[in-house]
């Protein structure tokens, strides 16, 4: 009876573990990150998107979100005129930072 119970307990613990498992690699991968990222914000990078293309009128190429200091940050890289510039909008607010 107790070598049952230890196996059971064992299998419970590693099935424990395998199920983990992926949940604790997709938070640390870069998509898990951008994931989590995506969630914390109030806008999102369709949003972040337009409110660059609005105000400089230019071609959005990619919108990638990054955490700086807590706070979710996208960056909109923008084809305008010829040259690639890259622009940073707040996450909360929808500011394009300077």
């Amino acid at each position: 009876m107790i070598k049952s119970s230890k196996r059971f307990a064992l299998t419970l613990v590693l099935a424990a573990s395998f199920l983990s498992a992926p949940t604790a690699f997709a938070a640390h991968s870069p998509q898990g990150v951008a994931r989590e990222v995506r969630l914390a914000a109030d806008i999102g990078p369709d949003q972040a998107a337009a409110i660059v293309r609005d105000q400089t009128g230019g071609r959005v190429l990619g919108v990638r979100a990054v955490e700086r200091n807590g706070r979710v940050i996208y960056r909109v890289k923008v084809l305008k005129d010829g040259h690639v510039r890259i622009y940073h909008v707040d996450g909360s607010s929808g500011n394009i930072l300077g």
